[in-house]
């Protein structure tokens, strides 16, 4: 996702900060696209805009980018309807990276299991201290999610509805956890998988999380938090 959200705090520099090089930009890049989390096909977001969410210079994300586009694993295009994406590419350009690659893939199955513990905790307060207001909204944000027509919008959506059901537990000290988590797993841009499946799964589950709040039922709201962040995120770790 190449906007950054508004609302869900500073600080992403003092994430990021061990990716600033360019080489460590690229390898968290390549990583995610030879995970399929990024599939053939997807835009990255541009040169100023990963720069801006990474707090990186311009000159490292572009350097980054002229490694992956030598490597074979992205493709840039000028004019209308230009720019960077993941190309088809040959697993043998990951020859000699495969160390790299595996470290990459047990840190995110770390991080998305991580996600999907804390965010049980978090929806479980929400359930229990949620005002009226704030039920209505996440039940709002879930229509939201509903009626998006592509993958950037959904995951904006998504996150969202989560960062509200966090915001509803009344602890910003989990707010800035899941917040942190968030951020360490979509370094720079989102990339959470994405299918019509995974869309029809998504709008089923958010739709029962937003019972359980409404209903008061704390258990059921982090199980079912939890239930989906593992069904529908972490197949892609």
């Amino acid at each position: 996702m190449s906007t950054p959200l508004s609302g869900l705090g500073d600080g992403l520099g003092d994430v990021v900060v061990m990716t600033s090089a360019p080489q460590q930009i690229a390898d968290h890049i390549m990583s995610s696209i030879a995970v399929g989390a990024l599939p053939v096909g997807s835009a990255l977001p541009p040169e100023r805009e990963l720069a801006a969410a990474m707090q990186v210079s311009r000159s490292s994300v572009r350097a980054a980018l002229d490694r992956l586009e030598r490597g074979g694993f992205i493709v840039r295009r000028r004019g209308r309807g230009g720019g960077t994406f993941v190309a088809e590419w040959d697993s043998r350009a990951l020859a000699g990276i495969e160390d790299r690659l595996q470290e990459f893939h047990r840190t995110r199955i770390d991080l998305l299991d991580a996600r999907a513990v804390v965010q049980n905790r978090a929806a479980l307060l929400a359930a229990q201290r949620r005002t009226a207001a704030e039920a209505e909204e996440i039940a709002g944000l879930a229509d939201a999610y509903a009626a998006q027509a592509d993958a950037a919008g959904a995951r904006l959506a998504d996150a969202r509805f989560h960062h509200a059901v966090a915001l509803a537990g009344h602890n910003p000290e989990i707010v800035r956890i899941v917040t942190d988590l968030d951020r360490r797993i979509n370094t720079g841009f989102r990339h959470d998988p994405f299918s019509p499946e995974l869309f029809a799964r998504a709008c089923a589950d958010h739709s029962a999380i937003v019972e359980a709040i409404r209903d008061g039922d704390g258990p059921a709201a982090g199980r079912l938090c939890e239930e989906h962040f593992r069904a529908t995120t972490m197949m892609a770790g």
